[in-house]
C-alpha cells in the first residue's frame, strides 16, 4: 500500500511539475524524486513503513489524533535518510510531532461537551454553540501546540478550551465543527 501511495505521489508531482514529492518539503527530508529512485526503495523499508501505517489506524490514540498516512511515509522518508541500521524507536521518535492532525478527535469532544452541557444547563448559553467551540478550541491547540499526547495533557487542554469557550466570542478561527 505505501509503494503505491508513493509512487502516486510521484506520478501526480511529476505531472504537476512539481520536482519534489510535498511531504518531503513538509518535513524536510528529500524522498525519492524518480520511479527509478523508488524502486530502489528497499522492500523491507516497505513493509516497515506498512506496519507502522497499520499500528497507527490499530490505536485509537494514535489514529484520533495524527494523519496516520502521513506518519507512515515520514517514518519511510527518515528509514530511508538513515538507513538500515537506524532502530525502528529511534525513526519513531524522531517522527513523533510530525503529521499531526487532532481532527479525529473533535466530534468526542463535541460529544462530551454536550453530554455535560445538557446535565447542568447555564442559562444564556446555547449548548451546541458552546460545545462547538470546546471542540474546535481543543483540536486547534492541539495543532498548534503539539503537545505529548498523554492524559495529562489532554485533561488539561480540555479544560482550557472549556474555560476560553465561557468568554464571549470566543469561536476560534477555522472552525472545525459545524
Amino acid at each position: 500500500m505505501i509503494r503505491r501511495v508513493v509512487f502516486l505521489s510521484v506520478f501526480i508531482a511529476l505531472m504537476l511539475g512539481i520536482s519534489t514529492i510535498s511531504h518531503a518539503q513538509e518535513v524536510g527530508n528529500t524522498s525519492p524524486q524518480t520511479s527509478d529512485e523508488m524502486a530502489n526503495i528497499p522492500d523491507e523499508y516497505i513493509r516497515e513503513a506498512d506496519r507502522i501505517f497499520n499500528e497507527c489506524q490499530a490505536q485509537p490514540t494514535l489514529n484520533r489524533y495524527f494523519n496516520c498516512e502521513c506518519r507512515s511515509l515520514a517514518f519511510l522518508d527518515k528509514r530511508i535518510e538513515l538507513g538500515p541500521f537506524a532502530e525502528p524507536t529511534e525513526i519513531g521518535l524522531s517522527i513523533q510531532n510530525e503529521c499531526r492532525d487532532a481532527i479525529g478527535v473533535a466530534g468526542d469532544a463535541y460529544n462530551e461537551c454536550l453530554n455535560k452541557a445538557n446535565r447542568f444547563q447555564t442559562p444564556g448559553i446555547d449548548p451546541e454553540e458552546y460545545c462547538s467551540c470546546v471542540a474546535n478550541s481543543y483540536v486547534k491547540t492541539l495543532n498548534s501546540v503539539k503537545p505529548r499526547i498523554n492524559s495529562y495533557n489532554i485533561v488539561q487542554y480540555q479544560t482550557m478550551a472549556y474555560t476560553a469557550c465561557q468568554r464571549p466570542n470566543a469561536r476560534p478561527e477555522g472552525s472545525v465543527v459545524q
